[in-house]
C-alpha cells in the first residue's frame, strides 16, 4: 500500500506554505525510495516533523547574531564566563558580531564537521541549509553521494526544494525513522532531527492534525485492496510473466522474496487463484 500525499496533507501541517502542489511534487518520489509512504504513521510523523523545521521553505542558516546572543548560544567559546548566569559576551564574540554573518560562520564552525580552519571559509560554505539543516562538509559530501547530487562542490544546491526534498529523506532513512514512526515514538524521532525536544509540542500538534485524514486514506486504501486482491490462497504464480512455485516466493506488503533476492513489486493482481506480479 502507497499512501497518496496531497496538498491539503501539506496545508494542515504547515499552513503558510505558499506552494503545497509543489511541495508534494517534491516529495512524492521520496516518500517512495524511503517507504515513508507505506504507513500513515510514517507519512504524518515525517511531514509534521518537516512543517516544524521549516514550513518546507529551503532556507539557510541565519547567522546573524549579537555579541551577547553569541555568548548565549555558545558560552564555552564567547562568554567571558561560561558558567555564569548572566552571559557577558567576550572580546572574540564582539569582533566577530561586528565582521557579520560570514566570520561568525567560519569561526564557531572551523575544524568541525569535516570543516577546515577559520580561513579556509568552510563555516560560511557548509552552514546550515534546506528543509532540515544540513551542516558541515562532511554532511554536505556525505549526502551528495547518497542521492547523487553534487553538494560539496555546490553546496547552494540543498536551498533547491526537490533536492532539500532528497536529503530530508535521506537523513530521516539514515536514523532509522520509519520504525519509530510506526510506533508513534515522537519523542524519539524528535531527538534524531532536532539534538534535542525544542519545539516538541508544536511537532505533536501538527501531527495530531494529519494523522486522522492521513488513516482514514489508509483504510479506504485497506478496502480497495481487498477487493482487488482477494484473499484466495493463489496456486500459480507469475512473475514477469514467468510462472513460479508460490512456495518459494514470499511476498510482504509490497516486496517479493526470490531466489534472486528482494524486488519491490510494482503491479500485483489476482484473477481466480492465478496470481500476477510485476517488479521494479
Amino acid at each position: 500500500m502507497r499512501l497518496t500525499l496531497l496538498p491539503e496533507h501539506i496545508r494542515i501541517v504547515a499552513a503558510s506554505t505558499p506552494d503545497p502542489a509543489g511541495v508534494v511534487a517534491a516529495l512524492t518520489p521520496v516518500l517512495a525510495r524511503y517507504a515513508i509512504d507505506a504507513t500513515p504513521e510514517r507519512l504524518g510523523m515525517f511531514i509534521a516533523q518537516m512543517a516544524h523545521e521549516s514550513n518546507f521553505q529551503p532556507v539557510g542558516e541565519n547567522l546573524n547574531y549579537s555579541a551577547q546572543r553569541l555568548s548565549e548560544v555558545w558560552p564555552g567559546r564567547y562568554a567571558v564566563d561560561p558558567k555564569a548566569r548572566n552571559k557577558t559576551p567576550n572580546s572574540l564574540a564582539r569582533r566577530l558580531a561586528a565582521a557579520g554573518p560570514q566570520a561568525i560562520a567560519n569561526n564557531c564552525y572551523a575544524n568541525r564537521m569535516g570543516n577546515g580552519p577559520e580561513a579556509s571559509g568552510d563555516g560560511w560554505a557548509y552552514r546550515g541549509r534546506g528543509i532540515i539543516q544540513l551542516t558541515g562538509r562532511a554532511a554536505y559530501r556525505a549526502y551528495g553521494q547518497s542521492i547523487g547530487v553534487d553538494l560539496e562542490g555546490s553546496p547552494n544546491l540543498a536551498l533547491r526544494l526537490d533536492v532539500a526534498a532528497l536529503i530530508a529523506g535521506a537523513y530521516w532513512n539514515d536514523r532509522g525513522l520509519n520504525s519509530r514512526a510506526d510506533t508513534g515514538d515522537l519523542i524519539a524521532v524528535t531527538q534524531a532531527i532536532n539534538g534535542g525536544q525544542n519545539g516538541a509540542d508544536d511537532r505533536l500538534a501538527r501531527y495530531r492534525r494529519v494523522i486522522g485524514t492521513l488513516r482514514e486514506q489508509a483504510a479506504a486504501l485497506a478496502t480497495q485492496e481487498d477487493l482487488v486482491h482477494p484473499q484466495v490462497p493463489p496456486d500459480r504464480l507469475f512473475v514477469n510473466g514467468v510462472e513460479l512455485d508460490p512456495a518459494a516466493a514470499t511476498i510482504q506488503g509490497d516486496t517479493i522474496t526470490l531466489a534472486s533476492g528482494t524486488h519491490r513489486i510494482t503491479k500485483r493482481s489476482q484473477v481466480g487463484e492465478k496470481l500476477y506480479v510485476q517488479t521494479a
